[in-house]
């Protein structure tokens, strides 16, 4: 898989307009119009309160650290998070408001334009000396914990491959190891 590495202490950590956390972005692909396509990032929750509307985005987002929250989402009701690493799916159209359940969390977050592409968020856990190779829909590995070599090259936590291009990508993980895994299925004009 051609690609690039982005490295955890490479992104840019942004303060929410509410003042209720931060979002540290970790990749944005964004068309010749400006629009968006998809995004990765990181948001750090420090409080109770409404998510910000995305229309005509799909999102998924899942916990890496705290206690939990509970996501009231419009057409899908109240979602308890409280296990790390499991992707909950919903419109970034409905309306959500966000109760924290035991203080600040950080979550893992993906965005993706649904008139550009149908997306996918799971985590794939790595046994150590396991090499496992993705196929061409992936668009990009996140290290969650662990690390994995990829060519030569090693991505340690918090670090993220983005896909250039349709090759294929293996990795290989020396000990154990969970990575997010991005899929998009692009839509045909």
């Amino acid at each position: 898989m051609a690609g690039r590495i982005l490295r955890a202490d490479s992104y840019q950590r942004m303060p929410w307009k509410n003042g209720g956390g931060t979002t540290t972005e970790i990749f944005k692909s964004v068309g010749t119009d400006g629009q968006v396509h998809w995004r990765l990032s990181i948001a750090d929750v420090a409080s109770d309160g409404p998510f910000s509307e995305f229309p005509g985005i799909d999102r998924w987002i899942m916990m890496v650290e705290g206690k939990g929250m509970e996501l009231t989402i419009s057409g899908l009701g109240a979602n308890r998070i409280e296990k790390p690493f499991e992707p909950l799916a919903f419109s970034g159209d409905a309306k959500t408001d966000c109760k924290l359940v035991d203080g600040p969390i950080r979550d893992f977050n993906l965005m993706v334009a649904r008139n550009h592409a149908q997306g996918n968020l799971q985590v794939v856990t790595l046994s150590a000396g396991e090499t496992r190779t993705f196929e061409r829909d992936v668009a990009a590995l996140h290290v969650l914990d662990g690390s994995v070599e990829r060519a030569g090259d090693v991505l340690a936590v918090g670090d993220t491959l983005i896909a250039e291009g349709t090759a294929i990508a293996t990795v290989s993980a020396p000990r154990p190891t969970r990575i997010a895994v991005v899929t998009l299925h692009m839509k045909r004009p």
